[in-house]
């Protein structure tokens, strides 16, 4: 059921900026970084309900497969019916290439309009090896942010508000098998879903609760405030301030 993601993430101050004019699909951008929600019925790749796939936004599908492939990594590229479409091999499978500004929308319709939002997604990535899986990222366009001697987290910042993958110590509950590189094209790179947001966290509570969204409560460990909650595909979820 998309549609209830998609009203979360509403809720949650994204703004909706793609769907499908049948239902079961919707993008939307965050202040940095984007999501998009599509339906598991029809999918092309064989992914399980409520999990998060890795793609990465880029200018030219073509152009960014063969800059990866020259720098030793394993990239394809390829037609499908919206367009072409991209690869490259992670440890754990296929991320995803997509062209950031189609031309063509291919049957999709653009939703203009909505307030700036003040949250940006974040893709948490865990990570046995910061410095490896950083290098890794590196080859398309993630930086770190802070140090990489941190045991347990670094967030790497993409440019021009391609938002941030985090790569974070791994919980042993998450930690996915290694994907053969004879099949990686088959199984989607999965991480989880987070975010970090300008919106004062009691705030963004008090909304989410309002809404119904009753598991949203304000938090704190070591590394400082957060919003926990379970989303409506039932995963946990962290929502932390951004400076």
């Amino acid at each position: 059921e998309p549609e209830r993601m998609v009203r979360f993430l509403e809720v949650l101050g994204l703004r909706r900026v793609l769907e499908s004019e049948r239902g079961g699909y919707a993008a939307f951008e965050g202040a940095a970084g984007s999501v998009a929600v599509h339906s598991v019925e029809g999918a092309d790749s064989a992914v399980a309900d409520g999990v998060t796939s890795l793609n990465v936004l880029v200018a030219d599908v073509d152009a960014a497969a063969a800059a990866l492939r020259e720098a030793g990594l394993d990239a394809d590229a390829w037609d499908e019916a919206y367009g072409r479409q991209g690869a490259v091999r992670t440890p754990r499978g296929a991320a995803g290439l997509n062209e950031a500004t189609p031309a063509d929308l291919y049957g999709y319709r653009a939703v203009v309009g909505g307030d700036a939002p003040l949250t940006d997604v974040i893709a948490v990535w865990y990570s046995d090896d910061f410095a490896r899986d950083a290098a890794f990222f590196a080859h398309l366009g993630f930086t770190p942010e802070g140090s990489l001697d941190d045991p347990w987290w670094c967030a790497l910042w993409g440019a021009d508000g391609a938002g941030g993958i985090g790569l974070h110590t791994p919980d042993p509950a998450s930690v996915e098998t290694p994907v053969d590189a004879s099949g990686w094209l088959e199984h989607p790179a999965l991480v989880r879903l987070g975010f970090e947001t300008r919106e004062p966290l009691d705030a963004l509570v008090a909304r989410l609760r309002d809404a119904g969204y009753d598991s949203a409560r304000l938090t704190a460990d070591e590394a400082g405030p957060k919003v926990v909650l379970t989303d409506p595909d039932g995963q946990y979820l962290e929502i932390h301030p951004r400076a």
